[in-house]
């Protein structure tokens, strides 16, 4: 048993003898005290005062073990707290080097997220742990079907990880009371939205595919806001969308598959989208099913 857990029994203790003692004062006691003070005021007094020094000496126990267990309390929420901080920090720092890198390594990266979901588990908040599951999906999704040992994440899986890392954080912000409710719907969508947003800033498109081994699979078109694009989905499962089907394919694939989910409400499920190559599929299938 713990030191904190011993003085909080203790505590316990103190405080369940002090109303035995209350109770039994009231009912036991009273015609003792009645019938010694008629005969002096002297022993009534002694009585008296030796039942409030009694009572003086167990509240200032039952004191002294709560203030101690609000202290052992307080050491333990700072050197928790100092933990988590700096769990979350790298789980952050990691994230970060991960996508400047560009790319997944197996004995690296994927050799390090078991132990910090392990981590997660000893020490976070269940929510905190919940929304890592996501990202360590996102992470894990880069992979599907490859067996390389480095893979090279694409736009829309560096942005579907950003906006699930989003959503850790805010997470974390109410575990590390920062806040005791996560950010607003309206000012976290916004900061989303800026995260997504920042992709497009990012120079170059998703490279046509020539591969004549690769061939176009299947397609389908869509309009959303007066646009009109052509999905192909390629024989590997390369997924490109092109502006009437002319052009340079499009970067952000997967933020254009959100905004088709929407406009046709085609109610793609969370798995869908845990890969873009899943994601189009999907979309291709349910316009096609129209």
């Amino acid at each position: 048993m713990s030191k904190l857990n011993e003085t909080r029994k203790k505590g316990t203790k103190t405080l369940v003898a002090l109303a035995v003692i209350a109770v039994a004062v009231y009912i036991g006691f009273t015609p003792l005290y009645e019938l010694i003070t008629p005969n002096g005021g002297v022993a009534g007094a002694v009585v008296g005062s030796s039942f409030g020094a009694i009572f003086v000496i167990i509240l200032t126990m039952y004191l002294l073990n709560k203030q101690t267990e609000i202290e052992q309390e307080s050491k333990r929420g700072e050197k928790i707290f100092e933990q988590k901080m700096i769990i979350y920090w790298k789980v952050f720092d990691d994230t970060e080097s991960m996508l400047k890198d560009g790319q997944i390594s197996k004995e690296d990266e994927m050799q390090k997220l078991p132990f910090v979901m392990m981590k997660l588990i000893a020490i976070g908040d269940d929510e905190v742990i919940k929304a890592y599951q996501e990202v360590y999906k996102a992470i894990t999704a880069v992979f599907d079907g490859s067996k390389e040992d480095k893979v090279k994440i694409e736009k829309d899986s560096s942005e579907t990880i950003m906006l699930l890392l989003g959503d850790f954080a805010n997470k974390c912000r109410v575990d590390l009371g920062v806040s005791s409710e996560p950010v607003g719907d309206s000012v976290f969508n916004a900061a989303t939205s800026v995260i997504s947003r920042s992709g497009e800033l990012i120079p170059g498109n998703n490279p046509p595919i020539v591969d004549p081994e690769n061939p176009v699979a299947e397609d389908a078109n869509a309009s959303v806001e007066g646009i009109k694009y052509a999905i192909k989905r390629h024989k590997k499962g390369h997924i490109r969308i092109y502006i009437d089907g002319e052009g340079d394919p499009l970067k952000g694939s997967k933020g254009i598959l959100r905004k088709i989910d929407k406009e046709y409400n085609l109610a793609l499920t969370e798995k869908d989208w845990l890969q873009t190559q899943r994601a189009g599929k999907a979309v291709i299938n349910k316009l096609r099913n129209l």
